[in-house]
């Protein structure tokens, strides 16, 4: 897959229709409190700025459904975005049709960024509507996608544009996907994949995929429960997903066919419920009680996972082992992640993370800047693991 970049293209005085992912998190107070998406896309945005191009960005903000929102504005976003890439000022277009962006654009000055409002206020965005991406083209020389984390999107801003506009990919997403192809088709073995999160009905086909390409497969998060009812443990009221215990059983005969090792939690945190705090306990998982759930993986599968990394070469990691926005339920992802880093640091393995749960939970240990490569893509990421072509990225395969 041959890259199209901006070293193709010149810059100067061109309309650039940049998509960007900026759909941050906020805080109780409404400010920005995770700032990494904004700061991701500064090295596209100061080569664009630097070589005069006229930038229009576009990105989405929340679930409007198609609707104007004041509260899920990108206006929001403006003050980081102003103070994390370093520009004096940028604008924002109030909600309008392309065919009045279209006349604002044409008079913009080179080197200055405008955003369109949340790109999803358009109902016409999500389904891909090829007369709405007829009418923003026009309001562009090219079309560069910067947003790998949305590219499995088949939106006009993630895909129609491609239709009808040259288009490239930004700095950003030209480092994530080299850097990504560089690890996964050149993986040093033995290889471990750490998948967490809640539900095996959203990452079924990876864990089949990982079954083919990895030495051993940690399995955490709520998800592991569904696998243990599986194997015939009782796991009380944890949650599970009864329809998925026949796929969790084909998933463990694959493993031992593909000859990949399936680590699942020998023990686990448990509670009556997240704020009954004088219940935790951590217990053997043919140990759960009725009325417990289990919240986090425990002590001695946190030990194994970590004997288990040091001994391999690739990690990769998508998914909170457990309920990591709660105490004490965040002890199993913190502590593998520090084992991680400290192994990445000592050049023993090499670490990708991937998926914004992960992220921001490593985020708030301050841990990701131990990593050697964190990847903001959630979705995005899964899809590529799969193998699939994401429809962001169907221009580059298409000469």
């Amino acid at each position: 897959m041959k890259l199209k970049t901006l070293d193709n293209i010149d810059l100067e005085g061109k309309k650039i229709l940049l998509r960007c992912d900026l759909n941050v998190p906020f805080d109780l107070d409404g400010k920005v409190s995770d700032s990494t998406k904004i700061e991701r896309h500064k090295i596209t945005i100061d080569e664009l700025i630097h070589k005069g191009a006229k930038i229009i960005i576009m990105s989405h903000l929340g679930r409007p459904n198609g609707k104007y929102k004041d509260s899920l504005s990108i206006s929001k976003v403006l003050g980081k975005f102003a103070e994390k890439i370093k520009v004096p000022q940028v604008t924002v277009m109030p909600f309008c049709k392309p065919d009045i962006l279209k006349k604002v654009v044409r008079d913009l000055n080179n080197g200055t960024i405008t955003f369109m409002e949340n790109i999803r206020f358009h109902p016409e965005e999500e389904k891909n509507d090829e007369n709405f991406a007829k009418q923003l083209a026009e309001c562009g020389d090219y079309y560069v996608n910067d947003a790998f984390s949305v590219s499995h999107r088949k939106h006009v801003s993630t895909y129609g544009l491609s239709k009808f506009l040259p288009t490239f990919v930004g700095r950003y997403l030209e480092v994530e996907i080299k850097m990504l192809d560089k690890i996964f088709n050149n993986l040093n073995k033995p290889v471990m994949a750490i998948v967490g999160g809640s539900k095996i009905s959203t990452k079924i086909v990876l864990l089949n995929n990982l079954l083919k390409k990895v030495d051993k497969l940690v399995v955490g998060g709520a998800m592991a429960n569904t696998f243990l009812a599986a194997k015939g443990y009782k796991t009380g009221k944890s949650l599970i997903e009864k329809d998925k215990i026949s796929i969790a059983e084909e998933i463990l005969e694959k493993a031992d066919q593909e000859n990949c090792k399936l680590i699942l939690p020998e023990d686990v945190v448990v509670a009556k419920s997240i704020d009954d705090l004088e219940s935790v306990d951590n217990v053997k998982v043919d140990k759960i009680e009725e009325n417990f759930s289990a919240f986090d993986i425990g002590e001695s599968t946190i030990e194994k996972i970590s004997n288990e990394m040091a001994a391999c070469k690739t990690i990769f990691w998508n998914g909170p082992l457990g309920l990591y926005e709660k105490e004490p339920f965040d002890n199993s992802t913190n502590i593998i992640g520090r084992t991680a880093a400290i192994l990445t640091k000592s050049n023993i393995i090499t670490s990708v993370v991937g998926g914004g749960d992960t992220v921001a939970a490593l985020n708030k240990e301050k841990l990701t800047g131990g990593f050697s490569f964190v990847s903001i893509a959630g979705g995005a990421l899964v899809e590529w693991l799969e193998g699939k072509i994401l429809p962001g990225l169907e221009f580059l395969h298409k000469s």
